[in-house]
């Protein structure tokens, strides 16, 4: 047989530029992908944070304020998402807040040693 025949399959050449294509693709998305990623792991852990003083402020307000301490703080761990955050509950940290019917109350969470989220407050009692 003369002539004419071709085997199926792809050359040498086209193989690498094919690969060369798919790698400068991956060159900009790769980078892309992982922005989104920590972009979203950070605004989860935020949301955990939120959600952690929400609940501690929401226990708080159950109490007599005039039961609460006068000064320092309190630290408790919590998990969530398999995350173990710390959070710090300081009572009083602006003393002209704090008298006989009221307390100044900061609850500050923390992932790693690093401060995601704070809130503060004064509970008082009415009458």
């Amino acid at each position: 047989m003369s002539g004419g025949y071709r085997q199926a399959g792809l050359s040498f050449i086209e193989v690498v530029v094919a690969l060369s294509i798919l790698g400068v693709v991956l060159v900009g998305v790769v980078p892309s992908f992982l922005s989104y990623m920590e972009l979203n792991t950070r605004s989860e852990q935020r949301s955990n944070a939120v959600r952690l003083v929400e609940e501690r402020l929401e226990a708080l307000r159950l109490v007599n304020p005039q039961t609460l301490p006068t000064a320092g703080s309190q630290d408790s761990i919590q998990t969530r998402n398999g995350r173990a955050y710390t959070v710090r509950t300081t009572y009083c940290a602006e003393a002209s807040l704090c008298n006989s019917g009221s307390r100044h109350i900061r609850v500050e969470v923390f992932l790693n040693g690093r401060n995601i989220y704070a809130a503060e407050t004064v509970f008082t009692q009415l009458r």
